[in-house]
């Protein structure tokens, strides 16, 4: 049954503790035993007597201890085994020789008087009773030779044993005694004789599960009892162990009697009818739970029997007979205006769980009742979704012919073919079809029934989507194809199908990633193989850089590293995010030990190789670009000093030739003056000059020329030192950046034990939640008790205590006889148990029932438990167990369908 099933207790039918098993004993017993009197098994008598000895052994150790057997101590002796078989002579002669063997007990502590009880050797037993047998000797399950007579029914033997002044008040190690015991069998002889030894009162002595002889007697359906025993005054409303009163076991009885006994106990108390055990029960739940119809009819033909009562989970009779198809039941309960409309725990309806479990005639009889409507529970899913995510198909044509609407869909958009797709029921999905259902209905998350099957991993169903005209090329909100979720899923061969159909096997979704990086992040070798051989790219990079190789690293899946190597995926690719990681990264980060080492013998590298790689290149690039420009410059500065130094020489060279040449051009006036001056009237002639310049004019020029070398040398410098300023800049920020790296680790550590804290604080708030709903269910009990308990200390109380033993007793008389009168305090008071602190935080059933369905049913905790986390990735490796159910990335509106997984 799923997690929406309705789960009955294990409780709900228990009959007494041995009550079938000794009924088919005591019948083979009794043949064997037969033919050990005739003669017909011919063996000398001391066989006879232990085979004998060893088949009443085995009837009587089950009910003292099942689970662990009782070891042999002792052995059977020949007095045993001349008391079984009845042989008062041997017995005699046995007793005159050895009488100290007369109180012997076998490995199970069963004495000779025992035996005899046993066989209903009354004569033996006599003649042990002479000899001094101790009458109120137990075995070793704490049972005296009268209660064996009481479970045996042996009137004779029991009657003997009283007029022996036997102990009828001696319990065994269950807390029976012979009053309880005698209550088995249908003839009242035995119990009779029991009540006239019970004085006023002692008739409702309880056994270690509080249960009386009137609780047994009801669960046996033997009405002779109950009318003995109510005729003593037996409290018809004390509740055992389980809170069950007499009405309880009668109502759970299959007895033929089991209707006479109820009516009887209804005559009696008619007021208990509607008390409910410690599970919320009434009489009319357990009735219902066993499929009497007859007790039913009894129990609801009164009008005060409330047909609609609500146990700890909320459920009424009606849930009940739904979930086990009683169907008949059913009719009645609705023709007594049961409430059909009464939602559980869960938000079901009666209607939900006969639809759940494919019970036709019940729906049927549902939807046949005048005014019965197909209610949603609290996701918003009628029945006939119920019905079609557990492949009910009977039920499913049920509510066609009744005009279900096939297009109805829950608070997540979801339909009846969705649920169907889901679960992977292919009959019900061509059913759905056959009756023109949506085939490509979109819920909340533009999810189809398709995508629902692929993600599942439901290859049938999506053959026939596809067959019946399924669109293929789809996607949700995010971007992603059914290809996409096939790939999530790890589910090979539907990824070959809807390649078959034309998805292109390198789609991206809205965050760039295609479904081989779905596969590679779950590590399912052979989807991704399917997906490689239809040209799939190993070295596709999403929206972050991350490629396939990146997540199979992350999540160390080394047979993906390995395909993906094999067929050339680049091992060094970086992310485009300001860390850089690669896939080295990411398996040395969640400490996958061996991807990593496959990965470095493949010559896969980290960031922090890659980066001192390159801060090694740089530098040494920079180094040599440094060396050859200095090479450059120094020579360039060498060629202009000598260029300098030759203009020098050379302008030196032309001042002392114009020296020279103004020296020789003044003599060769003067000559020229005393040539003209001694010639006398000889004319004198101009020789023609070459046009020079003034010395100032000179002067000019060199100084503008060494102006502009001296500005030249002042640029070169300039030059220089620009550089020179540059570099150290460079070396500046590469030291600042490795020295702030291992910071920028600190943040990013920080940063991840912030989230996993937030995401332990979420945690830690639902369980708080969870144990305040415990706690105030707990005081509203508590609450309830107390004020109940007038006129005394309100001090903290608990169930066992004997004043609230005393309280319910005396609520119970009150009621039942509605005057007050002081009960007696039957019950032994009992030592406080040691317990420890922590015991008392401890939760109810019924709190935990409850506390079970808030947490598995909060809309909000399934949108959480669904919301698909890329923060692991980050996490140590000894905390990554504690993230479950972690996706691709994150889509906090992906819906959960699990309601509908088989």
């Amino acid at each position: 049954m799923s997690r929406h099933g309705l789960c009955l207790s294990k409780n709900t039918r228990v009959a007494p503790v041995y009550q079938e098993e000794m009924l088919e004993e005591e019948e083979e017993g009794g043949s064997q035993h037969e033919a050990l009197q005739t003669g017909v098994i011919r063996k000398p008598l001391f066989e006879v007597a232990v085979i004998a000895s060893e088949h009443l052994q085995k009837m009587a150790a089950g009910p003292f201890d099942r689970t662990s057997p009782v070891q042999p101590e002792g052995s059977t002796t020949k007095m045993h085994a001349a008391a079984v078989n009845g042989d008062k002579a041997t017995l005699a002669r046995l007793l005159t020789s050895n009488a100290k063997d007369i109180d012997t007990g076998d490995q199970f502590g069963r004495t000779p008087l025992m035996f005899c009880v046993l066989a209903d050797r009354l004569d033996c037993a006599e003649l042990l009773l002479k000899a001094g047998a101790h009458l109120d000797k137990k075995d070793k399950g704490g049972r005296s030779a009268l209660h064996w007579a009481a479970h045996k029914g042996n009137f004779r033997c029991m009657k003997l044993l009283l007029s022996k002044n036997a102990n009828w008040k001696e319990k065994d190690n269950e807390g029976q005694t012979a009053l309880h015991l005698c209550t088995r069998h249908k003839s009242p002889k035995c119990l009779a004789l029991l009540l006239k030894q019970v004085a006023p009162g002692e008739v409702d002595d309880q056994d270690k599960n509080k249960r009386t002889a009137l609780h047994w007697s009801a669960s046996y359906g033997n009405l002779e009892h109950i009318k003995m025993l109510i005729k003593q005054d037996a409290n018809i409303g004390i509740p055992d162990v389980e809170g069950k009163t007499p009405l309880h076991w009668a109502a759970s009885s299959r007895d033929a009697e089991a209707v006479s006994c109820v009516n009887l106990l209804l005559d009696m108390a008619g007021s208990v009818i509607n008390w409910q055990d410690y599970e919320g029960r009434t009489a009319l739940h357990l009735a219902v739970a066993d499929g009497n119809y007859a007790v039913v009819d009894a129990l609801i033909s009164l009008e005060k029997c409330n047909v609609s009562a609500l146990d700890n989970m909320f459920r009424t009779p009606l849930h009940w007979a739904a979930v086990l198809g009683h169907s008949k039941i059913v009719e009645l309960l609705l023709s007594k205006k049961a409430d059909y409309a009464s939602s559980d725990s869960n938000g079901a309806t009666p209607l939900h769980y006969a639809a759940q479990n494919n019970f036709a005639d019940t729906v049927e009889v549902f939807l046949r009742h005048k005014g019965v409507t197909d209610e949603p529970d609290v996701e918003r899913r009628t029945a006939f979704m119920w019905a079609s995510g557990k492949g009910a198909d009977d039920v499913i044509k049920v509510f066609i012919k009744y005009g279900a609407d096939l297009q109805q869909v829950d608070k997540n958009g979801g339909t009846a073919m969705h649920a169907a797709a889901l679960s992977g029921h292919v009959t019900t999905v061509n059913l759905l079809l056959e009756y023109k259902a949506p085939i490509d209905a979109e819920d909340l998350v533009k999810h189809t029934p398709l995508f629902r099957a692929c993600e599942m991993g439901h290859t049938d169903v999506v053959q026939t989507l596809i067959d019946y005209g399924a669109k293929v090329e789809i996607y949700d909100q995010d971007g992603r194809s059914p290809l996409h979720w096939a790939a999530l899923g790890g589910h090979a061969y539907i990824c070959q199908t809807v390649i078959k159909y034309g998805i292109d096997p390198n789609i991206r979704d809205h965050s760039g990633r295609t479904p081989l990086q779905c596969a590679a992040y779950g590590g399912y070798v052979n989807c991704m193989s399917v997906l490689i051989e239809n040209q799939a790219d190993p070295n596709a990079q999403d929206n972050e850089g991350m490629t396939a190789l990146h997540w199979a690293c992350s999540k160390g899946h080394l047979d993906a590293v390995k395909l993906l190597l094999e067929f050339h995926a680049f091992p060094n690719h970086m992310e485009f995010t300001e860390d850089r990681y690669t896939p080295l990264d990411y398996a040395l980060m969640g400490e996958h030990r061996e991807v990593s080492q496959f990965m470095i013998e493949q010559g896969a590298l980290s960031i922090n190789g890659i980066q001192e790689l390159a801060a090694c290149k740089i530098q040494s690039n920079f180094r040599g670009y440094r060396v050859r420009k200095t090479f450059l410059e120094r020579k360039k500065l060498l060629m202009k000093h000598e260029q300098l130094r030759k203009d020098a020489a050379k302008k030196r060279a032309e001042e002392e030739y114009r020296r020279k040449e103004d020296i020789r051009n003044k003599r060769e006036v003067e000559e020229r003056r005393k040539t003209e001056l001694g010639e006398g009237h000889s004319k004198s002639s101009r020789r023609k000059r070459e046009p020079q310049l003034s010395e100032e004019e000179r002067i000019l020029l060199l100084n503008k020329q060494n102006r502009q070398i001296v500005s030249k040398e002042r640029d070169r410098l300039s030059e220089f030192r620009r550089k020179e300023h540059a570099a150290r800049v460079i070396q500046r920020a590469w030291k600042h950046y490795v020295f702030r790296f291992k910071g920028v680790m600190k943040s990013a550590a920080d940063a991840i034990k912030s989230k996993r804290l937030k995401a332990g604080e979420e945690e830690w708030k639902r369980q708080i939640a969870a144990l305040t709903i415990q706690l105030a269910w707990r005081k509203f009990y508590r609450k309830k008790l107390l004020t109940s308990l007038t006129g005394k200390s309100k001090r903290v109380l608990h169930m066992w205590d004997p004043e609230v033993v005393a309280a319910k007793q005396r609520m119970l008389m009150e009621q039942i006889y509605t005057e007050h009168i002081e009960a007696v305090q039957w019950f032994p008071r009992l030592e406080a148990p040691v317990r420890p602190l922590w015991f008392k935080y401890m939760p109810s059933a019924a709190a935990l029932s409850f506390n079970f369905a808030v947490d598995q049913y909060d809309p909000e905790l399934l949108e959480r438990s669904k919301t698909q986390m890329e923060f692991e990735d980050d996490l140590p490796f000894g905390l990554q167990e504690d993230f479950r159910n972690i996706h691709l990335s994150g889509n906090p509106q992906h819906f959960s369908y699990n309601m509908y997984e088989v």
